[in-house]
């Protein structure tokens, strides 16, 4: 991950092909990062890697999903200075708040394998018979993160839906994009296999060219109406 290699595309960092974007320090007005954004083609690229991954990600157990992401849990821990730092420099938060942050992001991994096991249960329905929920991918998802908690609320999105076997397409806050590379690189870091979580940066044209794209099936943002509509 650097400056130039910005989109993380099939489990490799690659140049976006798009206008520059810039990243800044609100308290100091230095550029924390500036780089080309993702265009439309780099879009379908990260679309395309995350349809192929999806046949052998949603017939891993769910067991093994988890396991790998417990050790992305356990990235998350050993890097939290460095996860805070990114957040503060983007955000203008104070230390504290974007610590905060981080161990939210930290326990979430607990919270979206504990509501898993209480969604997808094994009952007796009677004597002798029991009933058996399970659940179904939905496919290629698009994650856009917020700049107000631009760790923790895509996140909140990316865990369950890899739990559930779902693969990724993740945008970034174009304000606040260094957090949510980190978190890209540390569920490689943990194993998670190659185009199942994709990364692209920009803005507006990033944004339409993402939830255009004929192989989404799921999309999740916190944010205001006008993203909503896009």
């Amino acid at each position: 991950m650097n400056q130039t290699q910005n989109c993380f595309i099939n489990g490799q960092w690659v140049a976006g092909h798009g206008q520059t974007l810039s990243s800044t320090n609100p308290a100091t007005n230095t550029i924390v990062w500036q780089t080309p954004s993702a265009n439309a083609d780099d879009v379908e690229a990260a679309f395309a890697a995350a349809e192929k991954a999806f046949a052998d990600w949603a017939l891993m157990s769910p067991a093994n999903r988890i396991a790998i992401l417990e050790k992305y849990k356990a990235l998350l821990e050993a890097n939290k200075a460095a996860l805070a730092d990114a957040i503060m420099v983007e955000t203008g938060k104070p230390r504290w708040e974007s610590q905060t942050e981080v161990a939210s992001m930290i326990a979430k991994v607990d919270v979206s394998v504990k509501s898993y096991h209480e969604r997808t249960p094994t009952k007796s329905a009677g004597e002798g018979d029991k009933t058996l929920l399970t659940h179904r991918p939905h496919g290629v998802c698009a994650v856009f993160g917020p700049y107000n908690f631009p760790g923790h609320l895509p996140n909140g999105h990316i865990i369950p839906a890899l739990i559930a076997g779902n693969t990724i397409v993740f945008k970034p806050s174009e304000q606040a994009p260094l957090i949510g590379a980190m978190m890209v690189q540390l569920l490689h870091d943990a194993g998670v296999p190659s185009g199942v979580v994709n990364f692209v940066v920009g803005e507006l044209e990033t944004a339409k060219a993402i939830v255009a794209n004929d192989k989404l099936r799921g999309f999740f943002f916190t944010g205001s109406s006008a993203v909503g509509t896009i």
